[in-house]
């Protein structure tokens, strides 16, 4: 890589990193702020009798989920008494991944997704453009939890995990495909070339689930809290309010952890990228290219966690003033710290012939 494309490089990464930490410690922040006005504001309610009164308030209930009709695939001939059928269709595709725009390796997947293979590296792995039939999720015209009506939207958020396989012979001919392994395909002595399709189909089985939202006459809509965060759950299985609330609470604080540890790798690593001109020049002299590279890949390390927690603390300041203080403290340590092992790092001398 060149000296400009990896100082550049590195300086959008950094920016990325820090854009990315900011992001997620002022939404962790409103989610925070959304779970507790949630929590002084929900009623446990029945569902088996609708209470008006609680029309436009955040309602937690919970029951025995009925339908009272099917939903369909037609084109499939997919009939299913769950809530929600889903279609998955999968095809047959080069999937290409590079290092650094060049040795580029080529592997063949099945994706739901069409791969554009038009910017692929090497020739000879194109895909096709379209695929013949789509993914489709299909809703029973009527959901109940007790005498409530469950609303589309909130339906297509219930677990589709349970496989269906019941596949006609005659409804794949029809399309020009054979059932195998509960699929139609088109694949044929099982052997999948580029561009066959497979299909799958996906109900739902619940038996009981649990909603949290905002009640509307019979029904369901979302909820939205004071800083613009939404309540629209449903769960499978029985639980309360305060339930769904510690769940949306540990939901919230493994992203909130997830997206920290990603920014602040990312911090690091654009660090290091800035360092790659130095490193690659000094890496033509043994000696010094492994003190070098002990050096930065320190430096590296410690510049990108105090950029991480710096940012942290000034996003948090507002809200937090005492973990902002302690992280503060924290940084001042590491770089203080870095300071001394370098002033007190004894200095390489060159071995004797």
């Amino acid at each position: 890589m060149k000296k400009g494309n990896s100082i550049v490089g590195g300086l959008i990464l950094l920016i990325a990193g820090i854009g990315l930490l900011w992001w997620n410690e002022g939404n962790n922040v409103k989610n925070i702020q959304s779970v507790k006005e949630g929590l002084e504001n929900y009623a446990d309610i029945k569902c088996e009798k609708v209470d008006q009164k609680f029309d436009g308030k955040l309602v937690a209930t919970n029951g025995e989920l009925k339908t009272e009709g099917i939903a369909i695939d037609y084109e499939f001939d997919i009939r299913t008494e769950s809530p929600v059928l889903y279609r998955k269709v999968e095809m047959y595709q080069w999937k290409e991944e590079c290092e650094d725009n060049d040795n580029c390796t080529y592997t063949k997947v099945w994706s739901e997704d069409v791969i554009d293979s038009s910017n692929f590296i090497k020739e000879g792995h194109g895909n096709p453009g379209t695929k013949t039939w789509e993914s489709d999720t299909f809703i029973n015209s009527r959901t109940l939890l007790g005498a409530f009506l469950l609303p589309d939207e909130l339906i297509k958020k219930l677990p589709m995990d349970h496989r269906i396989s019941d596949l006609k012979e005659i409804t794949a001919a029809g399309h020009g495909l054979t059932v195998a392994d509960n699929y139609f395909t088109n694949v044929k002595e099982g052997k999948p070339e580029i561009g066959n399709v497979r299909i799958s189909f996906y109900d739902n089985n619940s038996k009981k689930v649990s909603v949290l939202a905002e009640q509307i006459d019979d029904s369901f809509k979302v909820y939205t809290t004071k800083s613009g965060k939404t309540f629209f759950n449903i769960y499978d299985g029985t639980y309360n309010g305060n339930d769904m609330f510690t769940m949306i609470t540990k939901q919230n604080n493994f992203m909130k952890w997830l997206w920290r540890i990603v920014g602040t790798l990312i911090c690091i690593g654009s660090i290091s990228s800035l360092f790659n001109p130095l490193t690659l020049i000094m890496n033509k002299i043994p000696i010094l290219g492994s003190i070098v590279n002990g050096a930065t890949g320190l430096i590296s390390f410690v510049l990108g966690l105090s950029i991480s927690l710096i940012v942290i603390a000034i996003a948090w300041f507002r809200f937090r003033p005492l973990l902002s203080i302690i992280l503060i403290i924290i940084v001042v340590a590491l770089i203080i710290g870095l300071k001394m092992y370098l002033k007190n790092k004894p200095e390489a001398q060159p071995k004797e012939a």
